[in-house]
């Protein structure tokens, strides 16, 4: 069984319910279960590559942990700003021109020993009537 939007725009949106008459808990943009399976394969290497919680435990930590990046990656993800759209955004942020310059701190232990310059503005004076 599938639901079927009024729009034609968010008719790529199709999601999967279940069979007919068994439908699942959930509801999931098929685009979801691919973002699933993106962020599943790397946690599953990392958790074998680190080797934290071994057994069962382990491997739903890693299925829930997909599940939440996969929220997380469709909430930005959508009709509008397909997912290459999005990786490739996030590329160009990493390649981006940054400055070599680091902002120059001064920390000083007493602020007694920290010197001020005044400046007063001198007042207006008057000048000829208009």
């Amino acid at each position: 069984m599938r639901s079927r939007s009024d729009d034609d725009l968010y008719a790529v949106e199709n999601r999967y319910l279940g069979p007919p008459g068994r439908p699942v808990p959930w509801q999931a943009r098929y685009r979801a279960y691919g973002a699933w399976v993106c962020w599943l394969l790397p946690l599953a290497v990392l958790r074998q590559t680190v080797g934290v919680l071994p057994g069962l435990l382990g491997w739903v930590v890693v299925g829930v942990l997909a599940v939440g990046g996969a929220r997380l990656t469709m909430r930005v993800v959508g009709p509008e700003r397909p997912a290459g759209a999005v990786v490739r955004m996030f590329l160009a942020e990493l390649a981006a021109p940054r400055s070599r310059q680091a902002p120059v701190r001064t920390f000083v232990a007493d602020p007694r020993h920290v010197q001020v310059h005044l400046q007063v503005a001198a007042r207006p004076v008057p000048g000829p009537p208009r």
